[in-house]
């Protein structure tokens, strides 16, 4: 059956959450809150990630004058329910205890400020999944994915916005691209911005157009974005690099779907879908002042956040023999994986996901000398799983690591070589952050002029996130 005789009743069937089939265990979790401003508010939700504050991207909104704008976060997983606190000005409390991170069991309260909440349960939930395990490019078999995959089904035929989350190389662009193909807007065009690599004088021209003479090097009329997407799809990828004095432009087109080029005074109607997508944490952004409020809300009318690639288990197998049939396909012949590559690969943390993956099995089918992929044959000589241990390197290790990709980074489109040297860049600086203050992530991040969740997030995401850092204060 097509993606196009889908039926959205039928393309998904209801699972329980915690069963031995399940991998990734959902809970519902419920916060009431006890006492405060807000007395009486309670919120229910099924999401891995909850956040309470002041500030309206919260989950759980307080207005407690106490409470920071983002204050604190619950984090649910299948061992439990973790409660950090964000950096918050006034602290959290669990049981009288002021606390960076703590479990919580049922009727356990917390306060923030003048606020408690007690937190209730989380409860195991039903959740939709796919009957299908592929979305447009996208492919998966983990549960994660198929349930990804019933949200999209139901939302790429209508109009709403979508933001989609989740770090780099997971696939962001196949799901904007896929949300089109399967919409009725799929004959009209698809047209990519990316935010990060857009530089900040030609941005505001990108978005809206610009008249022949406007301003210096405008040598013809152009259209903008929106114009370029009329009746079709726009994706504003990597949306958190978008300037903040260039926020409110973006917001006007969106609420009044028209444009004005720079140096016009007609203004043109536009029909537009726009999908957006980012690495970062906006929530966190907008409580620091640097994303606005509104436009956070314009485009999350729907959030899809796309799970990192080592969380998604077999998948990686499933992807890895997906980019071998393209391999055989385009060159007539493929090596098979090895037992021993198979473990190697699900045994990798992937910082790079999906993207990384595929650029290690096409580098891996070129250099394989026999009808099967060694080991030896997945880096290059360059061990990820080295990199990515505990164990401190170097400067003159790490700056030969950096140096001996070089030409390969020629290679690439300029976005992953650009991602490539970030990642080694940031990898170097964590690993000398940690080490000068001695593994210590409130002392880390002071230094690094950072907050100690945003760090945290880092290191997981490059692999340097330790045991001890995962223990509940």
């Amino acid at each position: 059956m097509s993606p196009k005789t889908r039926k959205p009743d039928d393309a998904a069937l209801t699972r329980t959450i915690g069963t031995s089939l399940d991998r990734r265990p959902v809970r519902r979790v419920m916060l009431v809150v006890s006492e405060g401003p807000d007395r009486g508010v309670q919120i229910q939700a099924a999401r891995q990630r909850l956040t309470i504050g002041r500030s309206a991207v919260n989950d759980l909104v307080l207005t407690d004058t106490l409470v920071s704008g983002l204050h604190a976060e619950l984090l649910v997983n299948e061992r439990g329910v973790v409660l950090r606190d964000l950096g918050s000005t006034n602290g959290t409390t669990v049981a009288g205890v002021r606390v960076r991170e703590a479990w919580l069991d049922p009727g356990m309260k917390i306060m923030l400020g003048k606020t408690e909440i007690v937190f209730k349960s989380a409860d195991e939930v039903q959740v939709p999944i796919s009957r299908q395990q592929q979305f447009g490019a996208m492919y998966g078999a983990s549960p994660a994915m198929r349930e990804i995959f019933a949200v999209l089904e139901r939302v790429a035929p209508t109009e709403m916005s979508v933001l989609i989350g989740g770090e780099t190389g997971c696939g962001k662009e196949l799901v904007a691209r896929a949300l089109h193909d399967e919409s009725p807007r799929e004959k009209g065009p698809f047209v990519v911005l990316d935010c990060g690599s857009l530089p900040r004088e030609l941005a505001e021209a990108a978005i809206l157009g610009h008249k022949k003479g406007s301003f210096t090097g405008a040598v013809s009329d152009r259209a903008g974005c929106f114009e370029d997407a009329n009746r079709g799809t726009l994706f504003l990828d990597e949306i958190g690099e978008l300037p903040l004095e260039l926020q409110p432009k973006l917001l006007r087109v969106l609420d009044r779907r028209e444009v004005q080029r720079i140096g016009e005074n007609t203004v043109r109607k536009v029909d537009v879908r726009v999908v957006a997508a980012t690495h970062r944490d906006l929530r966190t952004m907008v409580s620091r002042g640097e994303f606005r409020e509104d436009l956070y809300f314009r485009l999350s009318v729907m959030m899809v956040e796309l799970p990192p690639l080592r969380d998604r288990g077999d998948d990686v197998i499933l992807l890895a023999e997906k980019f071998l049939d393209d391999f055989r396909r385009t060159h007539g012949r493929a090596p098979q994986l090895s037992d021993a590559v198979r473990q190697a690969l699900l045994s990798e943390q992937w910082p790079g996901n999906v993207r990384e993956l595929k650029n290690t099995i096409e580098r891996a089918a070129y250099l394989a000398t026999g009808a099967v992929i060694d080991p030896a044959d997945l880096y290059l000589g360059r061990r990820p799983d080295k990199r990515r241990s505990g164990q401190e390197q170097g400067a003159g290790e790490s700056h030969s690591a950096g140096t001996s990709i070089d030409e390969e980074l020629f290679t690439m489109p300029f976005k992953e070589a650009k991602q490539v040297l970030v990642d080694g860049f940031e990898q170097g600086y964590f690993k000398r952050l940690l080490a000068q203050t001695g593994g210590n992530l409130s002392r880390a991040s002071a230094q690094a002029g950072i907050t100690r969740y945003y760090l945290r997030e880092l290191l997981k995401r490059h692999g340097l996130h330790r045991p001890r850092d995962n223990q509940a204060s």
